[in-house]
């Protein structure tokens, strides 16, 4: 029976990870760093500290990583004030559902704090969350499975007992590694079979983990 779902946040309830490659590019664009997407494919999902330990053994010394970083991150804002905050499609549906069967509701999300603030106020889900845990708390990133089990430990629910939603591949590692219920809403890429290995869904919306809880409700009662 599953007692909490614990979100990730970029490409899982809001559809940004299109944003953040667009300003990945632009900012690879103005520095001339090359390549910039196979590093992207790398570090989805990870933390600033994950990402810039990524960055020194895919780049060298050949390009600053906080400078790029820093602009990455402008360019990423300015694009989210002038176009707003996309949300994936189910997300409220899914959140409803969740809040008013009693399931708690937590978020472990690689992004930073200030940002994770400002966006779950633009887009009125921070009345949702039981716990909320962010990249620049936790040293070790995904696919490490920390983030997930922090989350748990603050909401008191046991993570053999959680589900654990996500889009990229290495947060569905760190899923998988914290001994959650494993599940892949596929965003910008399809999961190859290492992945599908380690989840025990992956729908293609979030609205049909509804059903996926919903089936575990009447498997449990016919036992």
């Amino acid at each position: 029976m599953i007692k909490a779902v614990i979100f990730d946040k970029d490409g899982t309830l809001h559809d940004t990870e299109k944003v953040y490659h667009r300003a990945w590019c632009a900012a690879a664009e103005q520095t001339g760093v090359p390549d910039i997407m196979d590093f992207v494919a790398l570090c989805t999902g990870t933390n600033a500290h994950q990402t810039a330990i990524l960055w020194q053994d895919f780049y060298g010394d050949a390009y600053d990583f906080p400078s790029f970083w820093a602009l990455r991150d402008t360019l990423y804002d300015q694009i989210i004030e002038k176009d707003g905050l996309p949300i994936k499609e189910g997300a409220y549906e899914l959140l409803d559902y969740l809040q008013a069967n009693g399931i708690k509701i937590g978020l472990a999300t690689s992004t930073n704090a200030e940002r994770v603030n400002r966006h779950l106020e633009l887009s009125d889900m921070k009345k949702y969350f039981d716990a909320v845990v962010t990249g620049d708390t936790v040293p070790n990133g995904k696919p490490a499975p920390d983030i997930f089990l922090i989350a748990a430990e603050r909401m008191g629910t046991d993570p053999a007992q959680s589900m654990g939603v996500e889009d990229s591949f290495n947060g569905v590692r760190a899923v998988h590694a914290a001994g959650m219920y494993t599940v892949m809403v596929p965003d910008m890429i399809a999961p190859t079979d290492e992945i599908l290995g380690l989840c025990d869904a992956c729908p293609k919306t979030l609205a049909d983990i509804i059903t996926i809880i919903e089936n575990m409700k009447g498997s449990k009662n016919h036992d």
